[in-house]
Formats: structure tokens, sequence, C-alpha cells
């Protein structure tokens, strides 16, 4: 499964160079590895490359939860599948870490109405007439 982001989360105001260095230290261990790295400046946190969406979330609301302020979490990180086109949004604002499907994966099982009818021609054309 290959995933796409698209968005950043904002931070107002910025890291500190110790919070940096946490988030980082948080990326870089084998326990709990966060998705999320942080701008050079700290004014916003991206997801890593090869991420998932369910690690993303669950790293940002690590992060919101042990920092002091977590009001100063905003925004919104699109995440595509490129395989199923299925589209989540990640949002943050408040403090709270919320997802929203934007857009879900086609079901196998669902078919069009004219695949429908060209399987069953003689009980449609009977119902017809």
């Amino acid at each position: 499964m290959t995933t796409e982001f698209a968005g950043a989360i904002d931070l107002e105001p910025a890291l500190t160079a110790d919070e940096i260095a946490y988030v980082r230290r948080l990326a870089g261990s084998r326990e709990a590895a966060l998705a999320w790295a942080p701008n050079r400046d700290g004014t916003g946190l991206r997801p890593r490359r090869g991420a998932d969406v369910a690690a993303c979330v669950a790293g940002l609301r690590h992060l919101i939860a042990t920092m002091d302020r977590p009001g100063r979490f905003r925004g919104m990180v699109a995440a595509y599948d490129t395989e199923t086109g299925a589209m989540v949004a990640v949002t943050a604002v408040r403090g709270r870490v919320t997802t929203r499907v934007l857009r879900k994966r086609p079901a196998a099982a669902e078919r069009s109405n004219v695949v429908d009818l060209a399987a069953r021609r003689r009980a449609v054309s009977r119902a017809i007439s």
C-alpha cells in the first residue's frame, strides 16, 4: 500500500530547539516510531514518507498529549492511497485529532446496472414486456 500525503500541521508558537530535538528523538526510536517530521524552524509538522494513516494519527495524538500547549497544533493533512483510491483527512484543532473519510475505495462486489442487465437479459426482457 502506497500512501501520499498533502498538507501540514502548523505550530503556533513554533517549537523550541529542545522540542524539535524531542520530536526527532521520537522519530528515531524503535519503540515509538513517530510518523511526523518537524520543519527546520519548528513552525510545522509533515508526515514522513512510507507512514500509514493510523501511525500518523497515533503519533500526532501522542505529541499533543505530551507537549505543554496542545492548542498550538492546527492544520489538516490529506492521505491518499494510490492503490485503492481512498482519501482520508487528518485534522488537528484545539488539542484534538480527528479523521474523516473524504473518499472511500470502491467496493469489489459493486457492479454497474449495465453489467447486471447484460448478465440477466432474459429475465429483464420478460419483466419489461
